[in-house]
């Protein structure tokens, strides 16, 4: 009786022992899924492919977001190819792809007019300027420029003949700018002015610059019809994010993630600080 009430206890041990070993991942583990182990070695490669420098180089803060989109892509990839979204060769981002392909997120037309309306206020425009801008280097060039234009020469002929600057070609054209757009000096001079005027020598960084307004644009709100691709597009990509987001969650409940944060080289803040992620 004592010898198997002994074999009991021995199995027991082991049993516990086992269980405990198990909890534990291997040296120079810091993820594992399911069967899958990744080190820390893995993780730095990751780093190198999305900024191009190791990890050695970047801020905790830095590491910490990165570190969260590695073990998020990792666990997408596993579940997207025990689904069959994705071959053995599948990057994450291919295996996302062929997962929103399948999903095709759509959206109706009445999903568009309902986030109109619920969201009316930010399509709203404020008066802005139709603006031009010749950019010199020197006085004497910006003068010269201020002379042509007091002569009759088109201020779209003047820039793309004097202006150094990269809209120069185009005639100096910045586009429409609200108030909100330009520094408050800058905004001051420039809603001053009338339609077809243009401004004083005003100094830049570098050299000297000339602004005409064109034309002013008053406030209005963007209509549907012309709301509506920007709609579209938010609500898709939130819509994707979504598709993406479950898949993730369902692999981290189903391949019962391991994450040893401790033996992260960096100070690490983030869902994976948790110690259910130990």
């Amino acid at each position: 009786m004592s010898v198997v009430r002994g074999w009991r206890c021995s199995v027991w041990l082991l049993v516990l022992l086992f269980l405990a070993c198990a909890g534990n991942l291997p040296e120079g583990v810091v993820v594992r899924i399911g069967g899958e182990e990744k080190s820390y070695e893995d993780f730095d490669r990751y780093v190198m492919r999305v900024l191009d420098v190791d990890a050695s180089r970047s801020s905790s803060d830095v590491l910490s977001r990165l570190f969260e989109r590695f073990v998020d892509d990792e666990l997408l990839l596993r579940w997207a190819r025990d689904r069959g979204f994705a071959d053995e060769a599948a990057t994450s981002h291919e295996a996302a792809a062929s997962l929103l392909e399948a999903s095709r997120p759509e959206i109706s037309s009445s999903e568009i007019e309902r986030y109109y309306a619920e969201n009316r206020g930010d399509y709203q425009r404020p008066v802005r300027a139709r603006l031009r801008q010749i950019l010199v280097e020197d006085r004497a060039s910006a003068e010269l420029a201020l002379a042509e234009l007091e002569a009759g020469v088109e201020f779209a002929e003047v820039a793309r003949i004097r202006s150094i600057g990269p809209s120069a070609p185009d005639g100096g054209l910045q586009g429409e700018l609200s108030r909100e757009d330009l520094p408050g000096a800058l905004a001051d001079v420039v809603f001053a002015l009338d339609e077809g005027e243009w401004s004083e020598l005003l100094e830049a960084d570098f050299g000297f610059r000339i602004f005409q307004v064109e034309g002013f644009l008053p406030d209005e709100t963007l209509s549907l019809q012309a709301a509506a691709p920007s709609i579209r597009s938010r609500l898709v990509a939130e819509r994707s994010e979504a598709v993406i987001r479950q898949a993730i969650e369902e692999a981290r409940r189903e391949y019962n993630l391991r994450v040893a944060v401790s033996r992260l080289p960096f100070e690490y803040s983030g869902p994976y600080s948790e110690p259910a992620a130990e």
